[in-house]
């Protein structure tokens, strides 16, 4: 495992569902966030806001994409409201940062977020001042994971070679845009949630929790 990686110079890292578990209860909240914006902005009912939600999420990638194409929403203001959620469950993960820190060369995060919520998440998460950027939903120009285009526009703007990065990514679908251009593949599988039989031409390695995979990296270092 140690020579695998001897060769990765820049370390991307997905924030939601990668950086801390589901068991922290975010993504329900963001997903009730944007079907409140939806009801309040076309006044009418929460089943039907939740239907129009999982819609233009189907259909666009994300429901602020189908917002923005077909009703001009302003994505500020927009993501500014879905991502008002508790992170109160989120704690510090020391180990997590050491790790992270300990990794040689770039370290970034890559997310479908916006870079002030990723911030927040980070710092609950005593991860702040550990990554060098973060290229979020803004700077894909709104075009999420896994639109080629967004892999990159990270690529080009932040001088990224992707045949020496390494992507690590809850959603394994995203990787696959990733594989193509060379990168590393990890993917975290959380408990419950179908194999990888679909995508696993585009993952090189499959775990279920970062901290104790860094941890296995740094220790396979130590004793080379």
């Amino acid at each position: 495992m140690q020579s695998y990686f001897t060769d990765i110079d820049t370390w991307i890292f997905d924030l939601d569902l990668t950086l801390y578990g589901p068991e922290a209860n975010i993504m329900a909240q963001i997903r009730d966030r944007i079907a409140l914006y939806v009801e309040d902005h076309f006044q009418i009912g929460s089943i039907e806001a939740h239907e129009i939600r999982h819609r233009y999420w189907k259909k666009y990638g994300t429901t602020l994409g189908g917002l923005m194409a077909e009703h001009a929403v302003d994505p500020y203001g927009y993501l500014d409201f879905v991502h008002e959620v508790d992170l109160s469950l989120l704690q510090p993960a020391p180990d997590l940062r050491g790790h992270i820190h300990a990794l040689p060369g770039r370290k970034i995060i890559f997310t479908n977020a916006d870079a002030p919520y990723a911030e927040r998440v980070l710092t609950a998460r005593g991860l702040d001042d550990v990554f060098e950027d973060i290229f979020d939903i803004h700077r894909m120009q709104h075009m999420p994971k896994p639109f080629a285009g967004s892999y990159d526009a990270l690529c080009n703007e932040l001088g990224i070679d992707a045949t020496r990065a390494l992507f690590v990514e809850d959603s394994a679908h995203n990787l696959v845009p990733a594989k193509a251009l060379g990168m590393r593949t990890i993917w975290v599988k959380h408990e419950g949630e179908a194999d990888s039989a679909a995508h696993q031409d585009h993952i090189d390695h499959e775990i279920s929790d970062v901290t104790q995979w860094l941890s296995e990296i740094h220790s396979f270092e130590r004793a080379a």
